[in-house]
Order: structure tokens, then C-alpha cells, then sequence
């Protein structure tokens, strides 16, 4: 009588291949360098994929801005607005999706909205746009606020945006927009203030000349 080779009641021992798996695959140094390059691959992959998609992203965005400009350009604000507006929504974080907002606000102006274009600017600024874009935002704010009857708040945007500009001209430009706006809130000092940071420390800008005008009538009503 033949006897079994399997004991009965004994769980048959499992085979080294079951055992070792990816860890066993993993245990020399050769498979260990092959997954490794392996990894980076695919990582580098899904990296140029993600720059890829960016960019093609920032295209769209770019193609849809001027669009939205060029309605603009024709006349036919509502719409522009409302292009704009799409831009801003579908690119978010895109460097055109910024420029829209700036856009938008500008449209915002000509169409007589100051508040909204206050509420949208201040919006924009406390999100966190780029330093290339705080200096114009800035100075838009800033007119809005003028518009809206805020001068002393219009006279501290103009002043931000004097702080954020990136030229002389437009730190000059800024600063004498913000010496009007003092002046027209009844803050004479600070005007002065402005005006003389102007011809003392931007005198080769072409703003340097009215803010010596300005500083003068100043004076002369202070007498």
C-alpha cells in the first residue's frame, strides 16, 4: 500500500516564490537601482506633463484675454465684462487670468461702477496678485476710490501703489496722484509730503515740475 506524501492534518509549506515577492525582487541591489530609475522616470514624466498642461493652459487664457480685449476695444463693454469675467473664473492663477482683473476694473471704471470696481480691486489685492500687477491695481483702486468721493482712502491706495511700482516714473506718477487726493481730503501736510518726495527723490522724472507747482500753490495758501 502506498503511502501519501502529505501528512494528514499538516498545512503544506509555501513555496519561496510566494514568500519573497516584490520584497524578495527587491533585495538585490541591481532590482533596487532599476526601480529606482523606474521612479524617476515616472516622476520626470508626470512633471513635464504638469508644466506641459500649464502652459497650455496659460495659452488659452492668453488667446481668451484678447479676445476679451478686442470686444472691449469695439465698444461693447457689457460683453467685454462679461468675457473678463469668464477669463478670471476658467484660468485662475494664470498670469492673463490677473491681467483680466485689471482689465475688468478698468471697464469697471469707464462704465461708471466705482464700487464695484473698489470691491473688486481690494479683492484682487488682499488675494495675493503677483508684484507685477500690485503697483497698476494700486493706482486703479485708487482713482475708484476718487470717483466714489474717498479721497484720503484714494490718497493711500496711490501711496501703495507708489511703494509697489517697479520705475521711477510710475513711483513719481503715483505719488502725485496721492498729493491731489491729500490735498482734496483736506490733508495739506501729507500733500506736501508727497509732493516733496517727488522733486527730491524723483527730480529727473517728468512729474517733477508740477509737484514743485503744486508744492508752491501750497505754500502760498498756507501764507
Amino acid at each position: 500500500m502506498t503511502t501519501s506524501a502529505t501528512v494528514q492534518g499538516t498545512t503544506p509549506r509555501p513555496s519561496a516564490t510566494t514568500t519573497s515577492g516584490l520584497s524578495g525582487w527587491l533585495a538585490t541591489k541591481q532590482n533596487r537601482l532599476i526601480a529606482l530609475g523606474g521612479l524617476v522616470v515616472l516622476v520626470g514624466v508626470i512633471t513635464a506633463l504638469v508644466i506641459l498642461s500649464g502652459q497650455r493652459k496659460e495659452a488659452f487664457a492668453g488667446r481668451a484675454l484678447d479676445q476679451a480685449r478686442g470686444i472691449a476695444e469695439s465698444g461693447n463693454l457689457p460683453l467685454a465684462a462679461s468675457e473678463l469675467q469668464k477669463v478670471i473664473t476658467t484660468y485662475g492663477g494664470t498670469r492673463a487670468a490677473q491681467e483680466a482683473v485689471i482689465t475688468l476694473n478698468q471697464v469697471r471704471l469707464v462704465n461708471g461702477q466705482h464700487e464695484l470696481a473698489v470691491v473688486g480691486l481690494e479683492e484682487f489685492l488682499k488675494s495675493g496678485a503677483a508684484p507685477q500687477y500690485r503697483a497698476p491695481a494700486y493706482g486703479l483702486l485708487g482713482r475708484a476710490l476718487e470717483n466714489a468721493g474717498r479721497p484720503a482712502e484714494a490718497a493711500k491706495a496711490y501711496a501703495d501703489a507708489s511703494a509697489s511700482g517697479s520705475t521711477d516714473y510710475i513711483r513719481a506718477e503715483m505719488l502725485l496722484d496721492a498729493g491731489r487726493a491729500y490735498r482734496n481730503a483736506g490733508q495739506p501736510e501729507k500733500a506736501v509730503e508727497s509732493y516733496r518726495k517727488v522733486v527730491n527723490e524723483y527730480k529727473d522724472t517728468p512729474f517733477r515740475t508740477e509737484a514743485e507747482v503744486r508744492l508752491a500753490e501750497l505754500e502760498q495758501s498756507a501764507m
